[in-house]
């Protein structure tokens, strides 16, 4: 079940992005000179306002007639190419946009009367044909140079936002090497702290005795005695000094703590972009078939 769903799934991803012919073909379709032959081709994916805008141009080059649009029907007069016909020739035209194309029909004709057609038998419909189907092509190979940009631009952003997820992952990494070594430190301190204390218990055992020892001796006992003190005060503060040092090493585990945490949902957040790319990549890649398959 999984490889059927698996399978349609690609196989909606290709139509996606599947690249579709441009079919000319020549019919009779009634317009404002009555009941003519005319040329249609629908381009695929693209949309009314920019075909027209580039059809209008490309039928203009070079005339130096003023183009009339009536009824929704455009007129382009002394229209020139002499692939086509060797004098100025007028050229009707009508734009439709439906759901998947926009659809050209347009009238070609050197008086208004006799238009261009296979049926007069003079190759005048195959230089109209191309004339038309060059236009088509690079309409649809516009379109799909903005749609493989539009891909392109999204792959970027999200190799950026990896990019970031990765420079997150390794500022917390660094953050927690930075507060191992910090562990590390404290804990030296703190042994370093441990001997000097023991060493100060020793003296202030010492001490005591002295004190004991100088007691008919008041100068002697007080200042004994102001040893003593002395050396308690330095023990006490090594003692917080310990006490400090040990906050440190919680306060720094708690980083790591929360860094490794941090790491975690990143990787995750990678992982899930790092998907994302792959498909964008391929839609990418489909897409760049698709326009090179446009011909």
């Amino acid at each position: 079940m999984k490889n059927i769903q698996f399978a349609a799934l690609c196989f909606i991803s290709l139509s996606a992005f599947a690249q579709k012919q441009i079919t000319l073909i020549e019919d009779t379709v009634p317009m404002s000179k009555g009941t003519q032959s005319a040329f249609i081709v629908e381009i695929p994916q693209a949309t009314l306002i920019e075909v027209e805008k580039h059809w209008l141009k490309y039928v203009s080059n070079g005339s130096k007639g003023k183009a009339t649009v009536v009824n929704g029907e455009n007129l382009q007069p002394a229209a020139v190419n002499k692939n086509i016909l060797p004098n100025p020739f007028n050229i009707y035209s009508k734009l439709l946009e439906t759901t998947e194309a926009v659809k050209l029909t347009a009238w070609f004709t050197s008086n208004d009367t006799v238009f261009v057609s296979a049926q007069l038998n003079n190759d005048q419909d195959l230089a109209v044909q191309k004339y038309i189907r060059d236009f088509a092509i690079a309409e649809y190979q516009t379109v799909v140079k903005d749609e493989l940009k539009s891909e392109q631009d999204k792959q970027k952003a999200l190799e950026k936002e990896l990019a970031n997820l990765i420079k997150e992952q390794e500022k917390s990494s660094k953050k927690i090497s930075e507060s191992n070594r910090a562990i590390q430190k404290s804990n030296n301190n703190i042994a370093t702290n441990n001997a000097d204390i023991q060493s100060v218990s020793y003296k202030i055992s010492d001490q005591k005795g002295m004190v004991e020892r100088t007691a008919a001796d008041a100068n002697a006992n007080k200042g004994a005695k102001q040893t003593l003190k002395d050396l308690g005060n330095k023990k006490k503060k090594i003692q917080s000094q310990n006490e400090n040092e040990n906050k440190n090493i919680d306060s720094m585990n708690k980083t790591i703590r929360e860094e490794e945490r941090k790491i975690a949902d990143l990787k995750e957040k990678a992982n899930s972009k790092t998907a994302q790319i792959e498909q964008l990549k391929q839609k990418v890649n489909e897409v760049q078939t698709k326009l090179d398959g446009i011909k």
